[in-house]
């Protein structure tokens, strides 16, 4: 079995057989096609700076969601478990370490991880607003693709979070697409529309997932996905062995 992160950056035949169109002028053309977020006050959110006294910007992107998702799940007016969401931000960055623990988070990460969240509030008020919101979805995996767990989605629209420093690039796109073939392609999931959204950089990308998959694939969404269904699915695996 293999994750979505591991057929995301390796595996590049599988890719340009199924995908020819995910390639480097697709990926620039996505980049300069992005949206600025803007306030509820018509202003543009500024990005949010990387600090000169922060070393971990990983576990300062992940107290950041885990805080956005706690604010989220008491809205309107009920008060968030910050102590809970720091917790679970630092357990999952211990695993992803493999470590038992880490240090908790310093003043200044916590700071930036606040300034981060603050870009997530705006996000949830002006883009991410039909319907209610599902935080770490699980998806089931397919063939030699294990199961997956996606940041956020609605019943409509899949979110992927990015909050990095630099713009997209195909291994992001390619990840979003694994979780959208797996998802639609066993029917656990409706989705129609599909958001990349970077709270560092305060932009977003987002489209119709029909119109993306026929794009990338050269063919149709739903011929595309049972066609990558059915190389996942298959025992002798058409991906060039790496792990």
């Amino acid at each position: 079995m293999i994750s979505e992160k591991q057929l995301a950056e390796h595996f590049d035949s599988f890719w340009q057989q199924h995908f020819p169109l995910l390639n480097p002028t697709f990926i620039r053309q996505l980049n300069s096609e992005k949206e600025r977020l803007v306030g509820t006050d018509g202003q543009p959110v500024l990005p949010v700076k990387m600090g000169k006294d922060v070393d971990r910007f990983d576990l300062v992107a992940e107290l950041a969601f885990e805080m956005a998702q706690e604010r989220y799940r008491v809205r309107p007016a009920g008060v968030p478990d910050e102590a809970k969401a720091c917790l679970r931000a630092l357990k999952r960055m211990a695993a992803i370490l493999g470590l038992p623990q880490i240090p908790k988070p310093s003043h200044a990460e916590v700071a930036e991880a606040n300034a981060l969240l603050g870009v997530y509030e705006v996000f949830f008020a002006t883009v991410a607003t039909s319907g209610d919101i599902f935080f770490r979805p699980r998806i089931k995996g397919a063939g030699v693709l294990d199961e997956m767990e996606a940041d956020f989605c609605s019943s409509s629209t899949l979110f992927e979070v990015k909050a990095v420093n630099r713009n997209l690039q195909s291994g992001d796109l390619r990840q979003v697409v694994c979780y959208l073939v797996a998802g639609l392609g066993s029917h656990q999931f409706a989705w129609t529309d599909y958001c990349i959204f970077n709270p560092r950089l305060s932009i977003y990308h987002s489209g119709k997932i029909e119109e993306l998959l026929t794009y990338v694939s050269g063919r149709t969404s739903h011929d595309c996905i049972a066609d990558v269904l059915d190389a996942l699915m298959e025992r002798e695996q058409p991906l060039e062995s790496r792990f």
